[in-house]
């Protein structure tokens, strides 16, 4: 069964690096979903994607640890879309797209955690739902490419 989820995992992403090629990047969200889910084992008893699953199997904010009505919790990308987008287009701006590099990319920086919907709308208040805090990107700060900062800036904490 493992080498079935392998190969959707890898057929996502084909999919994602043809979106990707062609500059279409509107779309990649559920592709991005899909290949996680893949990737991970999220799938339903007939072997698709199942971003339930994603409730389980992602990091809970403290929060959201002891809540046990789904409809009070979201998923939220660690890094959001746009930044997971940005990373992908450097990788189209500078020839370096394989189905390789995309693998390490979404490896490396495509992951779910679970928030209540209180700390979404704080994400949302503080701009901080569609970018990261400018520490993020200065090599000087000890926030350098740190997935949590934004989480951090709102008070979100998840416990270890």
């Amino acid at each position: 069964m493992t080498d079935l989820h392998d190969f959707h995992a890898n057929l996502e992403l084909q999919h994602i690096y043809l979106e990707a090629y062609a500059e279409r990047y509107h779309f990649l969200r559920q592709f991005f979903e899909s290949y996680y889910c893949y990737r991970h084992h999220l799938v339903t008893r007939s072997g698709k994607a199942d971003w339930e699953q994603i409730f389980e199997h992602s990091l809970r904010s403290k929060a959201a640890r002891p809540v046990g009505n789904r409809k009070l919790l979201v998923r939220e990308l660690r890094l959001p879309l746009s930044v997971v987008t940005g990373k992908l287009k450097v990788l189209v701006r500078d020839d370096e797209l394989s189905i390789d590099s995309l693998k390490q990319l979404l490896d490396e920086h495509l992951d779910y955690v679970i928030l209540t919907r209180d700390e979404l709308k704080k994400l949302k208040s503080a701009g901080l739902d569609e970018r990261m805090p400018a520490e993020y990107y200065q090599q000087s700060s000890g926030d350098y490419e740190n997935a949590d900062v934004r989480f951090r800036a709102v008070g979100i904490e998840f416990a270890s």
